[in-house]
């Protein structure tokens, strides 16, 4: 669908405008102090709500959303139609609709309640198919994405403060009003001026992700060595998120023999992102997203307000204090808080800003058909790191695990890089619209490759995406693989004869 000029015009001038913002930029840091240290601490992920959303509601601007009245602006959605199982989804967890800031869901049998397969036996609260007779878990290869944590503030928190308590003043709310004003008064303050600082919730995440990881595998921890080796991404989220999942197991065996590291020269196993070309190329096509669905801001204002005509006046930009406020709803979850908030939303602005941020993950960081063969290369050296501790471990017995820890890009590129279905499927630009992206990047989202072997020592792998058995797109059969069949189908990322 081919959005109008004005709408185009706005359009790209936000998408060029966000194109040229390092994550250091998009934390309203000037870009001269934004060093590759500083930008590299901050993380991949800083940028992506508000690139979703400047690309999204946003993309409607002041002008243009002043000249559509109430009736205009009722949530109107283009002709592609709504996927019935993400709309089910959705509905069944609101939280989920931020896709990349709805906390860690433990889902054993899957979000539809069905087991993985037939045979299948519970251990440790999750369902896992028995492994082949003879096999015994002796070595784990992670990756994880740090927990839970605050948003960034920038001007979003000062301005939205602002115009709310000019709209109280007025006597303007209602009753859902006083509650949803009072729930973003109380998530600003539990934001204490920290940006994307891990929150109790984040670190519960990995504690109990690591307690069970423990309690299906205790004889990797328990038997043979005790050597753990951790590596974090220098922001301080990961490294806290880090402490807590090893403290756990420490916890738990306070025998075992950890040794902890971070620093600039393991980011590239830890972090890695899209390029400026990827970002400018995926921004043309959600912008195109962007223009088939008008924000429901007649249906927000009328919860809202008791009087929306003067409440729009007050706040001069419907759109901006409606995108904001969803940007502070969908951080809910990280203090533990329920999801009224997301409520005031309509299902169809939920569903929308899901499908924008889903796309804009899938098509940045995912092994998409059009720029998955360039944002694959990165990746490499986890692929590297995976592949030649998990040989040392084979062949020396000396460790236990290797533990990562860092963000959703490099989660999402790690996993679409070894074949990992449910991520690396190759998806373009139209198909990208039903990837179920709340499934796979969630806070604390995480990838484990668990590695067994008999007394000949013969080795078998099995993947675990957010603790879910999940098979490769490139080998027949599964869960349970050859590592020697791994090594061999990973030389290479999937290529585009996986395409869907």
């Amino acid at each position: 669908m081919t959005p109008n000029t004005p709408l185009r015009t706005a359009l790209t001038s936000l998408i060029l405008a966000f194109i040229v913002i390092t994550p250091a930029a998009a934390l309203s840091m000037g870009p001269e102090t934004a060093t590759k240290a500083a930008a590299l601490s901050m993380g991949p992920e800083t940028a992506t709500k508000a690139a979703a959303l400047s690309m999204g509601p946003e993309a409607a601007t002041k002008a243009a959303a002043l000249s559509m009245g109430p009736e205009a602006t009722t949530g109107k959605t283009g002709h592609y139609a709504k996927n019935p199982e993400t709309v089910r989804l959705i509905h069944e967890n609101l939280e989920r609709a931020g896709i990349n800031t709805n906390p860690y869901e433990f889902l054993p049998e899957g979000p539809d309640g069905t087991r993985a397969e037939a045979g299948t036996k519970k251990r440790g609260a999750a369902y896992e198919t028995k492994a082949p007779k003879g096999y015994k878990p002796f070595y784990i290869s992670h990756y994880g994405r740090h927990g839970s944590r605050s948003d960034w503030a920038g001007s979003k928190y000062p301005w939205v403060t602002e115009k709310y308590n000019a709209l109280e003043n007025e006597g303007l709310l209602t009753e859902e009003g006083k509650t949803a004003v009072g729930r973003v008064r109380e998530i600003i303050a539990l934001h204490g001026g920290m940006d994307g600082r891990l929150t109790q919730r984040g670190q519960d995440e990995h504690r109990q992700i690591a307690a069970r990881m423990f309690a299906r595998y205790p004889a990797v921890f328990k038997k043979g060595s005790h050597k753990i080796r951790a590596l974090s991404s220098v922001a301080q989220r990961c490294i806290i998120s880090m402490t807590a999942f090893t403290g756990e197991l420490l916890r738990r065996e306070p025998k075992l023999d950890i040794t902890w590291d971070t620093g600039a020269a393991f980011q590239g196993i830890c972090s890695t992102e899209d390029t400026r070309e990827i970002k400018k190329a995926v921004g043309i096509v959600l912008e195109e997203q962007a223009a088939e669905h008008v924000p429901d801001t007649a249906g927000f204002y009328r919860k809202l307000f008791t009087d929306p005509a003067r409440a729009r006046a007050i706040t001069e930009d419907p759109i901006k204090l409606m995108r904001y406020t969803f940007d502070i709803a969908s951080i809910a979850g990280s203090y533990y808080m329920d999801d009224r908030l997301m409520r005031v939303f309509s299902e169809e602005d939920l569903y929308w800003y899901a499908q924008n941020v889903a796309m804009m993950l899938y098509l940045r960081q995912c092994n998409s058909v059009e720029w998955g063969d360039e944002r694959m290369k990165p990746v490499q050296e986890l692929v590297d790191d995976i592949v030649s501790k998990a040989d040392e471990a084979i062949q020396t017995g000396e460790v236990a695990a290797d533990l990562r820890f860092g963000h959703e890009y490099q989660l999402l590129a790690i996993s679409s890089r070894l074949g990992v279905s449910g991520v690396a499927e190759r998806l373009s630009a139209e198909t990208s619209r039903d990837w179920q992206g709340f499934l796979y990047s969630p806070f604390a989202c995480n990838l484990q490759i668990i590695f067994y072997k008999n007394k000949q020592n013969d080795v078998l792998v099995k993947f675990m995406l957010n603790e879910r058995e999940a098979r490769l797109i490139t080998l027949e059969g599964g869960p349970y693989y050859r590592w020697d069949d791994v090594k061999a189908a990973i030389v290479t990322a999937p290529g585009k004869e996986y395409a869907l």
